[in-house]
């Protein structure tokens, strides 16, 4: 029988229910790990679609007697963490009540909203132990009263900022026991108003909220957040200094997020694709996670099962792009330089720190920029990294294809939001058909008219804007970008995946300064397209059976204007 896809499946009980016949990735050690450390108060920061609102209804299921009035009795029995020292960790099953509260639904455009997403929210979360609170003989009357006030919806800004302390208060008196607080996706109503007028009085609320909750409350037995950001400068989380920070650097949790090369090959396996692992590693592999290396994306990796094995694309755009989008229109040149080497598939140095500010990305320091991109998984740390104290200097890299083309998904609506799209097509049109004399009169124009987001002062700027239009090219091409060729690395090689199609294309890139006299600008674009001649960047095409012409173009860029050079060959 074939086995479902848990894609959007949150709630632990209904993954491992037998019945339902779920794909599954034991994760439960992470629970072993959360035990054996001593840490009162957690943050876990991962990217979105990582598996962290799934670990922490697993953790809930752990330690809570039962979860929406269903016994957690025996749900770990078969799992990874029942087989650890003689099964000692079971012990602590079903231990300690639990508050779990998930804040990713709440993205508020007003205060108002916010202010009754989350007392929608606690209304909820307290509907959950109504049942067995109302009814205790261990709360005073006056307890009930307020416990009905929450249930109502008719208290007030100051209660309700308590209510996280107030409900765990109550936990602990009815049951003796302390009481773990799981807050997760804590950050997702500041990701989502960051920059709006109620932003300011989101923090300060959650400040109090959280403080409350997380410090200083006798009740509390452990408390674990998650979310994308460890958010520092905007206050809201400095009220909790017993907070311990884990991110992709450190080694603890760094198994419990993510899938891994044996997970992935078994997931595969168990859902009968045979499919090429390498192509899998080149489109979801390559993100880091403490010591270990070669960590997937799980999102992708049940998206592509769920779609026959197909290769594309699969995670889902959310507000992080708008926010990405504002810092590229917004970026000075040395960002932009980077970004052109990140997309030509090399890496950059920065020093990247794992504490973030609002205030820092919207005033636009470089170094927040990469360390922003990093925490939400648009980059990959290579080689060796050199910490200093909270701050890490590093190269980074974009981790895989999916990746490389979300990059380029957003410069491509950076271009179509100039309100001249039919450049854009006619571009990627003209270039595959190799009828190059339409493709420079497009791009004279487009470049003369619609360049007010590229400031060329780079070649690789030029080099980014030409890998933007031709992306799209993807599904009838295999473009390659400063990779071996020859003797050396050809700016873009376009070779065509169809039998059909005979025409391969080089591309080589020259930049000089403007305002030199025109014969110089013959001369350097000539000394490009001999270039390709020289480095023997054809020699690719000259192996694969269908391909029987060769275009060689080389451009010499000069501010908004160029020169271009073309030969076209038989093989």
């Amino acid at each position: 029988m074939a086995r479902n896809i848990p894609i959007g499946v949150d709630d632990f009980s209904e993954l491992v229910n037998p019945e339902n016949n779920f794909l599954f990735v034991d994760k439960s050690l992470m629970i072993k790990e959360l035990i054996d450390k001593g840490v009162k108060v957690s943050l876990i920061i991962r990217p979105r679609r990582w598996g962290k609102t799934l670990n922490m209804s697993m953790i809930q299921h752990f330690f809570a007697p039962e979860v929406n009035g269903s016994s957690t009795k025996g749900v770990f029995d078969n799992l990874k963490i029942s087989s650890v020292d003689n099964a000692s960790y079971l012990s602590f099953q079903g231990q300690n009540p639990v508050i779990f509260i998930t804040l990713k639904n709440i993205k508020p455009d007003s205060w108002e909203l916010f202010l009754e997403k989350i007392m929608e929210l606690i209304a909820n979360l307290y509907r959950e132990h109504a049942r067995t609170l109302l009814g205790s003989e261990r709360l005073l009357e006056y307890d009930k009263n307020f416990y009905k006030t929450i249930l109502e919806r008719k208290c007030n800004q100051s209660q309700l900022e308590n209510s996280l302390k107030t409900l765990s208060e109550y936990l602990f008196y009815h049951y003796n026991q302390k009481v773990i607080i799981l807050i997760d996706e804590y950050d997702s109503p500041l990701n989502a108003t960051y920059g709006n007028e109620c932003f300011e009085r989101i923090v300060n609320f959650l400040k109090v909220m959280f403080g409350a909750a997380l410090k200083g409350n006798y009740a509390l037995e452990k408390g674990i957040m998650t979310g994308i950001l460890r958010l520092s400068k905007n206050r809201m989380l400095s009220d909790i200094n017993n907070l311990k920070l884990y991110s992709f650097m450190e080694e603890r949790y760094s198994t419990c997020f993510g899938f891994f090369e044996d997970e992935v090959k078994s997931l595969f396996k168990e859902s009968g694709l045979d499919i090429n692992m390498k192509e899998v590693q080149r489109w979801y592999n390559g993100y880091n996670s403490g010591n270990l290396e070669s960590v997937y994306n799980p999102w992708s990796i049940l998206n592509c099962i769920d779609d026959k094995g197909k290769l594309k694309p699969y995670w889902i755009k959310t507000g992080d792009e708008t926010l990405l989008k504002d810092i590229f229109l917004k970026s000075n040149d040395q960002i932009r330089e980077k970004v052109g080497i990140l997309l030509s598939g090399g890496s950059i140095q920065s020093e990247i720190g794992e504490y973030l500010s609002f205030d820092q990305i919207k005033e636009g320091d470089n170094d927040v920029l990469w360390s922003l991109l990093w925490a939400l998984g648009y980059l990959k740390i290579v080689g060796e990294i050199k910490q200093f104290g909270s701050r890490y200097q590093c190269q980074l890299k974009i981790p895989n294809e999916e990746i490389e083309t979300n990059y380029r998904d957003i410069f491509l609506s950076l271009i179509e939001s100039m309100n001249r799209p039919r450049y854009y097509y006619s571009f990627i049109k003209n270039l595959a058909l190799g009828n190059v004399a339409a493709f420079v009169k497009d791009l004279e124009e487009f470049m003369l008219v619609n360049t007010s987001f590229f400031d060329f002062t780079h070649e690789s700027h030029y080099h980014v804007m030409l890998l933007t239009w031709i992306a799209s090219l993807k599904e009838t091409h295999s473009i390659h970008s400063n990779q071996e060729h020859g003797l050396g690395k050809p700016d873009i090689i376009l070779i065509p995946r169809e039998v059909t199609n005979d025409l391969g294309i080089i591309l080589e890139l020259k930049r000089t300064e403007i305002n030199q006299n025109a014969k110089v600008y013959e001369k350097l674009a000539e000394e490009g397209l001999a270039q390709i001649n020289e480095k023997k960047y054809d020699a690719t095409f000259r192996q694969i059976p269908h391909i029987k012409r060769i275009l060689k173009v080389a451009f010499l860029f000069y501010g908004k204007q160029f020169i271009c050079k073309t030969v076209l060959e038989s093989i």
